[in-house]
C-alpha cells in the first residue's frame, strides 16, 4: 500500500474514532450545554466495564450494550441527584461533573486497581481490499462511529423527540412556555449523552490498555473536537473537529514526529479559536 493512500485512510478512521469518543460530550455540551468535564470518567467506566463482562464470559456485543447501558444509569442518576439543579448556572456544572470525574477515578482504582488490563480484540487481523488494507476491527468502529453520527442526523432532524431538543437548545424558556418538558428533555439529552461515552469507551478498550486514566486521553481533545467543530453543531462540527484535531495529526506525523505534529494540530485548533471563536461551524 502507497504510503499517501495509507496515511489518508488511517487519518480517515482516526476521525471516525475520535467522532466517537467526542459525540456524548458534544451531545451533552452541545444541545443542553452543561460542560461535562466527567466525560472521560464516563469513558473510563465503559471501557472497564467492558473488561469486566468480556472477562466474565460475556459475549463482547452484549457487553458494550451492557457497559454503555451502564453508564447511562449513571449518568442519569448524576442528573438526577445533582446536575439538573444547577442547569442554569454553567460553572457549577463544570465543577460538579469534574468532582464527579475525581470521584469516579478514585472509586475505579478501589474496585478494580490500577493495573493494565486488556480487552481481547474481537475481529483481528486486516480487510484487503485490493489497492490498500483496513485494520479490521479499526474500520468496525468508523462505521458504528458514522452509523451513530447518521442516526443521530436523523433523530435531531427528522423526529419529534428531535425538534423538541432542538427548540431546547435554541430557548429553553420559549420552549417551556410551549409545554414542552424541560427537565425531562435535559434527562434524556443527558442520559443519551452519558450512553454514548459508555459505548466509545466499550469499543475503544480493545484498541489501548485500560487503566483509570484512559479517558484522560480523550477528554481534553474532545473538548477541542466540539469547539473547534463548533458548539451545538453536533453533527458536521464534531466531524470536522475530529478532523482537525485527530485525522491531521496523522497527515502532519507523514513529515514530521508525533510531538511536533501533535504540537502543530494544537497551535492550529488556537488559530481556528483565534479567528472564528465560535468554531468552524457557526450556530444558526
Amino acid at each position: 500500500m502507497s504510503t499517501p493512500v495509507s496515511v489518508l485512510v488511517d487519518a480517515t478512521l482516526i476521525t471516525f474514532v475520535f467522532a466517537l469518543a467526542a459525540l456524548g460530550l458534544a451531545v451533552i455540551f452541545g444541545l443542553i450545554g452543561v460542560i461535562n468535564m466527567g466525560h472521560g470518567a464516563m469513558l473510563t467506566l465503559g471501557a472497564y466495564f467492558t473488561w469486566f463482562a468480556t472477562t466474565s464470559g460475556v459475549p463482547f456485543v452484549l457487553a458494550i450494550v451492557l457497559a454503555a447501558g451502564g453508564v447511562c444509569v449513571i449518568g442519569v442518576l448524576l442528573e438526577h441527584l445533582v446536575i439538573r439543579y444547577f442547569y442554569d448556572r454553567p460553572f457549577e456544572t463544570l465543577l460538579l461533573t469534574w468532582g464527579f470525574f475525581l470521584v469516579a477515578t478514585e472509586v475505579i482504582k478501589i474496585v478494580f486497581g490500577t493495573d493494565l488490563r486488556t480487552v481481547e480484540n474481537p475481529l483481528p487481523g486486516a480487510i484487503d481490499a485490493g489497492v490498500f488494507v483496513l485494520p479490521a476491527y479499526e474500520s468496525m468502529v468508523a462505521v458504528i462511529s458514522f452509523a451513530l453520527l447518521a442516526a443521530l442526523g436523523l433523530i435531531l432532524f427528522n423526529t419529534t423527540v428531535g425538534i423538541k431538543v432542538r427548540a431546547l437548545a435554541q430557548n429553553a424558556e420559549v420552549a417551556s412556555l410551549l409545554g414542552l418538558n424541560i427537565g425531562l428533555t435535559y434527562k434524556w439529552v443527558f442520559g443519551v449523552g452519558s450512553f454514548l461515552a459508555g459505548l466509545a469507551g466499550a469499543l475503544i478498550s480493545p484498541m489501548l490498555s485500560v487503566d483509570p486514566y484512559i479517558g484522560n486521553i480523550f477528554l481534553v481533545r474532545s473538548f477541542f473536537v466540539v469547539i473547534v467543530g463548533g458548539i451545538g453543531q453536533v453533527l458536521g462540527g464534531t466531524l470536522i473537529g475530529s478532523f482537525l484535531i485527530g485525522g491531521s495529526e496523522t497527515l502532519f506525523a507523514l513529515f514530521a514526529g508525533q510531538v511536533v505534529s501533535q504540537t502543530i494540530v494544537f497551535a492550529l485548533a488556537i488559530m481556528v479559536l483565534r479567528f472564528r471563536p465560535s468554531g468552524v461551524l457557526r450556530a444558526r
